[in-house]
This record gives C-alpha cells, structure tokens and sequence, in this order.
C-alpha cells in the first residue's frame, strides 16, 4: 500500500515539475526561475488578493448595516488573513531580495529542512533517504495548503455573503 502512494504522490510532484518546466519554456525562464516566480511570488499574490477580497465583502457587508454578528465577522474576518500578512512578510524577508537561482536554492535547503521531521518508508532503493520526504513538503505547501487556503477564502467569502 505505502508503494502505490508513494507513485501516486511520485506523479503528482513530478507532474508538477513538468508544468514549471512547460511555464519556464513558455516565459523564457529557467526552471529555477518559473519555480520562484510562480510558487513563491504568484501564488503568494494570488493568495493575498483572495484573502483581501474576503476583507472586502466583509466590509461592504458592514456598509450595509452595522450589527453585532457583521462586527464579530469583520473582526474574525481581518484576524484570519494575518497570518497571510504575516507570510508575505517572512517570504520577502526570507527570498526577496536574491536572484532566482539562490531563493530556488535556499527554498530547497528550506523545503529539505523541514522535511527531515518526517520518516516516510519506502522500499524504493533508487530513491535517497530524505528525497521523498521533501517532495512530499514540497506538494503539501505548494499545492495542498495553497489550495486549501484558496478554497477556505472562497468559502468564507460565500458564508459573508449569505449569512452575515
């Protein structure tokens, strides 16, 4: 069972390695730069204006009528997207102020730092100890909780919009 999941996950990541490459050829990148530009800028942007535009229809809720339940949505609202804020902040702290390939290159001891918390078996002799592990990291931060943070925004967006 861990051998079909880990092809599964194996096809994701590399699925995904060959969607940067095809963006990369297609703006002219290299692959260290499409990975840069899309994961830690883009989705970040993308992330953001999706987090400011649950702010926003939480506010124009607000112009509609000010109520207690529209205060308390508001107030919940704007404490859910600081850690968005607080993201932005790291992230450019953290690879802003570097060329693609050394952001790639520190996103990467960054991305292998943490998965050395992880312990994932497998019987794959051709994979190194740790290679797994960090594109499993890679795929949960990159795709599952860019989604989820996208989907949760979209979500809450619909709920302000019913019921506040």
């Amino acid at each position: 069972m861990t051998n079909i999941l880990f092809y599964i996950v194996s096809l994701i990541f590399f699925a995904c390695c060959e969607i940067m490459s095809l963006l990369g050829k297609l703006f002219g990148w290299t692959y260290n730069e499409a990975c840069v530009y899309i994961n830690l800028y883009l989705q970040y942007a993308v992330l953001m204006l999706s987090a400011l535009s649950v702010i926003y229809v939480a506010v124009k809720k607000m112009r509609q009528g000010i109520t207690t339940r529209r205060q308390a949505v508001l107030i919940l609202t704007v404490l859910y997207n600081v850690p968005f804020v607080l993201l932005g902040i790291f992230l450019f702290n953290r690879y802003g102020n570097m060329d693609c390939d050394t952001a790639f290159a520190i996103c990467f001891d960054d991305l292998n730092a943490l998965s050395t918390h992880l312990d994932i078996p497998t019987n794959m002799p051709y994979y190194k100890k740790g290679w797994t592990e960090y594109y499993i990291v890679n795929l949960i931060i990159f795709v599952v909780l860019y989604l989820l943070a996208l989907f949760t925004n979209w979500l809450i967006k619909r709920t302000i919009k019913k019921h506040a």
